[in-house]
């Protein structure tokens, strides 16, 4: 980053896979630097190590247990799923950040996925799902929201 983010910023995953960087200052003392009023977006190397795999269509809502289907063209190529809580950044601090694994099976045109069954992924409300592909590089996010 060129500007330097101190304890009043943010830094949020963006649903493109980049990170939205914001914010700081607020120290106190006579050597204090100003508050940053400012954003930068950080886009990690992983994201131009080749084609992105696409998610054509997910479930905007599921009930849990949840087992869904993703469908994406690049099925065959895909090495990873996961949901990830959408961003809640305070103090330059996230606490309800959450990285979920996903199991899934090709399928003719995209993917059956089964999410963990835990109660506990039940507080988490609204996720990205997202795919990876054999090079690491993710898609763009789809929204969806357990009932």
């Amino acid at each position: 980053m060129v500007t330097p983010r101190l304890y009043h910023s943010t830094a949020l995953l963006l649903p493109d896979g980049r990170v939205l960087v914001a914010g700081g200052g607020r120290l106190h003392g006579t050597n204090a630097p100003t508050d940053q009023l400012s954003a930068e977006i950080y886009s990690p190397p992983y994201l131009f190590n080749g084609a992105r795999p696409t998610i054509s269509s997910a479930p905007a809502r599921f009930s849990m247990p949840p087992t869904f289907t993703v469908t994406t063209p690049d099925a065959l190529q895909i090495s990873s799923a996961a949901l990830i809580r959408l961003g809640a950044v305070t103090h330059a601090f996230d606490q309800n950040q959450r990285y979920v694994p996903l199991t899934f099976q090709q399928v003719t045109g995209g993917l059956t996925v089964q999410a963990p069954t835990s109660a506990n992924l039940g507080s988490t409300r609204v996720l990205h799902a997202v795919l990876v592909n054999s090079h690491g590089v993710p898609s763009v996010a789809s929204i969806m929201k357990i009932q």
